[in-house]
């Protein structure tokens, strides 16, 4: 029994594609009503709250809670006036959530926050019922990567006569993306880090394999604040492959092409396991315990 906090003005439509943000609290709901959880929306109904976003509409809610009824987050920016006060004031809440384990990281690492003070939990995955249907051989995802590593792919995939296309994140609609996915045999990520990566997931639970060139680390607010990262931050080898330098570009795709004819990986297998609707909601329960 959960009542969810969030305001609908803290995202907005880009042509068909639903944003992080409203994924978020779309596929919270689909998971709460499919394990038969009761909730509210911006109501004190239930013992437990989550504060979804956190702005200073929700720090006036959270003010009339118990603060050990109240997860936070994932959509917390610490480093604004309101959310470094939330940070620092560990008594005012349950836990701090954070959508992947290198969230949580910087949670303890740069923030100083106990282990017990930050939950993970991602939101849930909608997995399809598809029938891949593959018309050509890569889908290249790109993702605030440098025009030169991207350069660096296309000649990579031209050599290698592979067909492709190209999706750039933003710049396209739910149902193209789901589509262009489906119809690649495989994904090469050039990305940048990810939270969670629920777009990244979502071709996943197509089953289309990635190739990634994965990154090491996050330092959008400088070297001060940087911690180890990555673009795939839920991963096992039933995904893909990952490598990390240029320099290792050719020979990890040997290897991941080799495997990939020999139908070894099953993405799909790794978000019904991880990341699932049902999986998401068990997760959030336990981190309200």
């Amino acid at each position: 029994m959960i009542n969810l906090w969030y305001e609908e003005s803290y995202w907005a439509h880009t042509g068909g594609r639903l944003s992080g943000p409203e994924m978020v609290v779309k596929n919270l709901i689909k998971s709460l009503e499919l394990m038969e959880v009761p909730y509210t929306i911006n109501d004190n109904v239930y013992p437990n709250n989550f504060l979804i976003q956190y702005n200073a509409t929700a720090k006036k809610k959270h003010e009339k809670l118990n603060p050990n009824s109240c997860l936070i987050g994932p959509q917390l920016w610490p480093y604004e006036q309101i959310g470094r006060f939330l940070v620092q004031d560990v008594a005012s809440y349950k836990k701090i959530i954070a959508p992947s384990q290198w969230n949580k990281d910087f949670y303890k690492t740069k923030w100083y926050l106990p282990d017990e003070k930050v939950g993970v939990w991602p939101v849930g995955i909608d997995i399809p019922n598809n029938v891949r249907n593959v018309m050509y051989d890569c889908l290249l995802y790109y993702k605030r990567r440098s025009a030169e590593e991207l350069e660096i792919v296309e000649k990579f995939l031209k050599k290698k006569k592979l067909t492709y296309k190209i999706l750039q994140y933003g710049s396209y609609t739910e149902e193209e993306f789901l589509a262009l996915a489906n119809q690649a045999n495989f994904c090469f990520l050039l990305n940048g880090t990810e939270s969670q990566g629920i777009a990244v997931q979502q071709i996943m639970s197509l089953g289309v394999p990635l190739f990634v060139w994965d990154v090491e680390t996050w330092d959008d607010m400088g070297s001060q604040w940087s911690v180890p990262a990555s673009s795939v931050p839920y991963w096992d080898k039933r995904c893909g492959e990952k490598f990390y330098k240029k320099t290792m570009l050719s020979r990890t795709f040997t290897k991941f092409n080799k495997k990939l004819k020999e139908g070894e990986y099953d993405p799909k297998s790794y978000v019904k396991e991880n990341l699932s609707l049902q999986r998401s909601a068990e997760i959030l329960l336990d981190l309200f315990k």
